[in-house]
């Protein structure tokens, strides 16, 4: 029993398990970046706040409590996407005008 035991615990077997275990980690963490581009993308143009905060996904955090004002437009800041890895570190944001959504920017 012990000599089996040794022989499964060597390096090379605990190496690939040690791989196998990160794969598996990776590919479990839910990356929720496309959902939120698909959701802003897909929101009816005209929508109120109210509407579009009824139908936030729970993945997604927005700053509704500090917008910004920009060329007489409301941006709003998406200021987490669970589990997001955005290499190029982009900023997205919900525009409303007269508090009707318009549409999503992303900037750098």
């Amino acid at each position: 029993m012990k000599e089996k035991l040794k022989k499964i615990l060597t390096s090379k077997n605990l190496n690939r398990l040690f791989i196998i275990s990160i794969f598996t980690l990776v590919v479990n963490c839910k990356n929720y970046y496309n959902d939120t581009i698909r959701w802003a993308d897909n929101l009816d143009s005209g929508l109120s706040i109210d509407d579009v905060k009824k139908t936030q996904p729970h993945f997604v955090k927005i700053d509704w409590e500090d917008p910004r004002i920009f060329e007489n437009k409301t941006w709003y800041f998406i200021t987490k996407i669970d589990g997001s890895n955005d290499i190029l570190g982009m900023s997205h944001y919900l525009v409303f005008r007269n508090d009707k959504y318009l549409y999503r920017e992303s900037r750098k």
